[in-house]
């Protein structure tokens, strides 16, 4: 394969290309190409390519360049990585020097701030964070019961509490059905303590509705309370995206700070069922009979 059927081929399969990452797709064929023999060629499909980055030159990337280098690796690597999400089942996997040393099936797995910390700092390097398309995946579905943009048209909401550490705050949370995970506004999230950027937090770059957003992925406890005043928790890891007001997640409801996706809400212990009563606009939580 030439270097240009290369570019063409990922052309197919992500959209138009910049200058940058024609250059990036010209050096990794340069890195294949290079092997010796027909078989060891081809192998380089199995390759992991990119390289992690120091502690130190992370720290020294603007932030355009920090998404820059892990949407590059994802895109120079898909291949790979979609078949280690098949092997491992799992829709998210850590790389570091071409190993995945963290992997998980959702956010519920997914490690907190001290955990992360102790992971760069052992390595000396960033690592590279993938999620699959199915955990990203929202499908904006407008149920009854909360006002949105849409006149006559209303979304299910939920109050919910999330803490970290010492920190609490209060949330009426739209729950979405159609989200996997749970998204919150970055910025409310950072004034309430709930969590904290690192300088070496990795910056993720995703689509929704076909607009750019910026997040970070944190760990949050979040705890519900039922009409019978017990209590429901779990931990989760939270996609914190960055302007909320700005992205893509409000243009249903401008009022949201929080979107609780349904995955939680099969996590949460004990397990709950759900009983919506439309006329009141509430929701019952019932233990599942034993």
């Amino acid at each position: 394969m030439t270097t240009e059927t290369l570019i063409q081929k990922v052309r197919e399969e992500v959209g138009e290309l910049d200058e940058r990452s024609r250059e990036l797709l010209a050096t990794a064929m340069k890195i294949i190409q290079s092997n010796d023999g027909g078989e060891k060629a081809s192998a380089g499909a199995n390759t992991f390519l990119s390289r992690n980055v120091s502690l130190e030159d992370y720290r020294l990337l603007p932030r355009p360049e920090r998404r820059r280098y892990q949407s590059e690796a994802e895109m120079l690597n898909q291949r790979w990585i979609e078949e280690r999400f098949q092997a491992l089942e799992a829709n998210w996997i850590m790389v570091i020097d071409g190993r995945i040393v963290k992997h998980g099936a959702s956010l519920e797995d997914y490690p907190g701030d001290d955990e992360m910390r102790e992971l760069r700092q052992q390595a000396g390097k960033i690592p590279f964070v993938f999620f699959s398309k199915f955990l990203l995946a929202i499908e904006e579905a407008s149920l009854p019961w909360h006002k949105t943009t849409v006149p006559g048209d209303f979304y299910p909401t939920l109050s919910i509490v999330l803490s970290h550490s010492n920190n609490r705050s209060a949330v009426e949370a739209d729950w979405d059905t159609g989200a996997i995970g749970c998204y919150g506004d970055l910025a409310h999230l950072i004034n309430k303590g709930l969590v904290a950027i690192d300088p070496d937090d990795v910056e993720h770059e995703a689509h929704h509705l076909s607009q750019a957003y910026a997040y970070f992925t944190k760990e949050v406890l979040i705890e519900m309370v039922d009409t019978m005043g017990k209590s429901r928790r779990g931990r989760t890891g939270v996609i914190c995206v960055d302007d909320w007001q700005r992205s893509p997640f409000v243009n249903i409801n401008p009022h949201r700070t929080f979107l609780l996706g349904r995955k939680l809400l099969l996590n949460l212990r004990p397990r709950v069922t759900l009983d919506f009563d439309a006329r009141q606009s509430e929701v019952e939580f019932k233990e599942q009979a034993s």
